[in-house]
């Protein structure tokens, strides 16, 4: 099988396809448990917050929301230690984790509780270490192809996410904690079966077998180095883009609670258009499969930086509108959800693409701290501009610093179409 990485370890057909398919389950539960939280806000406000009045009530979720992106911190040092101890351990690492979170998630009894087990949900959401995993698995040209090949199988974490929420929460069920029950059916499971049948990666393993010298480094050394390969110019410049990225994204988590504020929707509608929504996401992962090893990962950035303020205006605005609110929301919403899981494949590969092997998880990790970073402040910042102007205003300010990321892109980040990973320095 040429897509088979060989040049670095001869691995079966079969356990090729057995290890994309379980890639495909973590990514199941990893897109489950990125998305569901964002789909019970007005749930989780209505029980643990319902003395507060509304532009109170999203400013304390906007704070909440920024103090669990600080759990996200930590995928930083899970991606750092999938260059110490390996990527098969911190897989299942970060699988169990997930499941955990959600269990507690189920046990809340109060908002600190439930924040706090969201916060510890971050620790392991997006970890990415399942795109390391198949990114060195594959050759150059096919690396994108199988990328996106699993996020968009990946996608059926969020279309049980819909399915199960269309069961817990109606016009007359309000049952949120139902929503957490599959990410504990497949997540402990799924942490032993990666123990015991997978294989290290087979550039890894190169490492470990010592095939391949690297520098024995400090932790402070570690983090300096990713700063010292030949792209560090571009990879700093990704950084500040990731940044910028996250803290324009506030719309993402907190869209439910401002259609439920508007109105003019009901929580069956709310439910269809995240249905309907994740079919559309395909087009971000099958646009970025099909012509990122074609005409190159920048001009797609540029393409889902230019369409994400145009996609939130649409269903900010379109939502105060009763007689075809519906329509205009699910329309904006979907090309919202297109352009921000777009530009976030795209901001991966790129990532993965500039780093040598034995800096790649350290520098993945470091990219998405930075990005968290980003969200932690937007989303404190926002907090203050809620109390004052509302969600719906609030959303539209800030996702305009989502079109910074084109200059910065254009001038100072480098093409990667094509990059042989083993030559990276």
């Amino acid at each position: 099988m040429s897509e088979i990485n060989n040049d670095k370890d001869s691995r079966s057909k079969s356990y090729f396809r057995y290890l994309i398919l379980i890639l495909i389950l973590v990514q199941i539960l990893d897109s489950y448990g990125t998305v569901f939280p964002g789909a019970i806000p007005s749930l989780i406000a209505v029980e643990f917050l319902s003395a507060y009045e509304t532009n109170v009530v999203n400013s304390i979720m906007a704070i909440a929301g920024a103090i669990t992106s600080i759990g996200m911190y930590f995928l930083f040092f899970s991606q750092y230690l999938a260059d110490k101890i390996g990527r098969k351990r911190m897989l299942a690492i970060s699988v169990f984790g997930m499941a955990f979170a959600t269990l507690g998630m189920f046990i809340s009894y109060n908002y600190f509780i439930y924040v706090f087990f969201t916060f510890f949900l971050g620790f392991f959401v997006s970890s990415d270490i399942w795109l390391i995993y198949v990114n060195e698995e594959t050759t150059a040209q096919k690396r994108a192809l199988f990328s996106n090949l699993i996020l968009m199988a990946g996608l059926l974490g969020p279309i049980f996410m819909v399915i199960s929420r269309s069961i817990f929460i109606t016009g007359t069920i309000s049952n949120w904690r139902g929503m957490t029950i599959i990410p504990m059916i497949i997540g402990f499971p799924l942490c032993l079966i990666i123990i015991f049948t997978l294989k290290e990666t087979s550039g890894y393993q190169l490492i470990k077998e010592g095939a391949i010298q690297v520098e024995k480094r400090s932790f402070k050394e570690d983090i300096i180095s990713i700063f010292k390969t030949e792209d560090r110019k571009p990879y700093t410049a990704l950084l500040v883009m990731v940044f910028i990225r996250g803290g324009s994204s506030i719309y993402m988590n907190l869209f439910e609670k401002y259609i439920t504020d508007v109105g003019t929707l009901t929580q069956d509608q709310v439910t269809i258009i995240f249905f309907l929504t994740i079919f559309t996401v395909l087009i971000a992962y099958g646009t970025n499969g099909f012509l990122a090893d074609r005409i190159g990962r920048k001009p797609l950035l540029y393409l889902w930086s230019c369409l994400t303020p145009v996609s939130v205006i649409m269903w900010v605005m379109g939502a105060l509108h009763p007689q075809s609110a519906f329509l205009i929301v699910m329309i904006g919403f979907a090309l919202s959800h297109i352009c921000f899981w777009g530009s976030l494949g795209i901001l991966r590969l790129i990532t993965i693409e500039l780093l040598p092997t034995d800096r790649r998880g350290t520098g993945v990790g470091f990219r998405s701290l930075i990005g968290s970073l980003g969200y932690t402040v937007g989303l404190f910042l926002s907090s203050i501009v809620i109390l004052f102007l509302g969600l719906g205003t609030t959303f539209m300010i800030f996702v305009f610093g989502n079109l910074l990321l084109i200059p910065i892109a254009y001038f100072f980040v480098k093409e990667t179409k094509g990059v042989e990973l083993s030559e990276i320095k």
